[in-house]
Parts: C-alpha cells; sequence; structure tokens
C-alpha cells in the first residue's frame, strides 16, 4: 500500500493522490484503506515518517564503528547526503513538493521521529567541542543550522537542479563533509552573534 502510494506521488504528484485512487490500483475498496489511514494526510504522514525513519536508522548505522566525535559527524554528514542521492524521488517528495502538504507544517505524528532526527543532529555537532569549550544552546543550534543549509544546498543543487553540469561530484561531496564538520567544531568556540540595524552584537 505504501509502496503504491509513493510511487503515485513520486510519478504524477500529491494531487493525483487520494484515498479511492489508492484503492481503485490496490483492487481493493476505498473503505478498506481508511481502516489503515483515517484521511489523505494521515496517509502522506506515513509516507514521511518511513522515510526519516530509514534515513535515522541509516545515520546510526554509519557512525557505529566510528571513533570519536569528529569522525562520527563525518560519517553522519556523508551518509546523509548519499541517503537523499540514492533516494531522489524521496527527497523530491518531501522538499521539492509544490503541494501546501509538505514539511512546513509538522503533524504531530511526524513529530516523535523528525525530532528525533533532529536531536541526532544536534548531540553529534555538541560533542564536537574543542576542550574547554563551553557552548550554549543558541551556538549549538546555529552550528547544526548552519551545517544543515550546506548540506541541503548541495542536495537541491545535486537532486533539484540536474542540468547543472558539477564538475566532479565526489571531490564536492567529501570538500563539503569536511567543511562542515570543520566549521561546526570552529563555531562552537565562537560566541553567538546576531546582527542589528546599524552593527553586529553579541547575543544575550
Amino acid at each position: 500500500m505504501m509502496e503504491r502510494a509513493r510511487k503515485i506521488y513520486r510519478e504524477e504528484g500529491v494531487e493525483a493522490l487520494s484515498m479511492r485512487r489508492l484503492a481503485h490500483e490496490l483492487g481493493i475498496s476505498t473503505m478498506a484503506i481508511y481502516s489503515y489511514f483515517a484521511n489523505k494526510q494521515a496517509l502522506l504522514d506515513g509516507l514521511w515518517i518511513e522515510i526519516f525513519e530509514a534515513l535515522t536508522a541509516e545515520l546510526l548505522d554509519a557512525s557505529s564503528e566510528q571513533r570519536g566525535p569528529r569522525k562520527v559527524l563525518e560519517a553522519h554528514v556523508r551518509r546523509s547526503m548519499d541517503f537523499w542521492e540514492r533516494h531522489p524521488e524521496q527527497f523530491r517528495m518531501i522538499y521539492l513538493s509544490q503541494s501546501s502538504a509538505s514539511l512546513s507544517e509538522i503533524s504531530e505524528s511526524q513529530k516523535p521521529v523528525y525530532n528525533r532526527l533532529l536531536g541526532l543532529v544536534r548531540e553529534r555537532v555538541a560533542a564536537c567541542a574543542p576542550d574547554g569549550a563551553d557552548p550554549d544552546e543558541t551556538i549549538i543550534r546555529r552550528q547544526c543550522d548552519l551545517l544543515t543549509t550546506k548540506v541541503m544546498g548541495y542536495l537541491l543543487l545535486s537532486i533539484g537542479l540536474q542540468r547543472y553540469p558539477l564538475h566532479d561530484r565526489e571531490a564536492l561531496r567529501e570538500q563539503i563533509v569536511h567543511e562542515v564538520v570543520r566549521d561546526a567544531v570552529e563555531g562552537l568556540s565562537t560566541p553567538a552573534r546576531t546582527v542589528g540595524s546599524d552593527r553586529v552584537s553579541t547575543a544575550a
């Protein structure tokens, strides 16, 4: 059922995915679909949750044999990029959908798995704080956001703008991995700053 729903979404868009259409594709009654999913949003939630659970499992596996927080974070970033490039249709479904039913509105059912994924990123970034550094939550969150921004920028180019002629994809990926980890480590020892109207000041 989930595979067929994913296929419709991937090939025809979210508007084409309905309980009636899915039931027809599977040769069962619409009521049978409703016994699994209360409505279309619940079905979409199921698709997204399935993807994020698979990503989280891979991220945990990727760093299981690494030694040291920096190596763990490197493995995390590398596997995250690899996961989405192996599943470009899932990346497009979640991040490039033109539908109003997007990840910008995280449902209650999605929150546990999505927050677990975000928590894993935070845990691994925070663990890279240099000896003697004691970054506060503002700094840690900033570094998580910067890391995610750089990784997503690469993925949006790689998956969303396939016509762009990347010169050496593998070399670019590795450089991004090393740069985001380096920047995260260095940033954890830098005071959080905010931009004011006419000056840059240390955040309260």
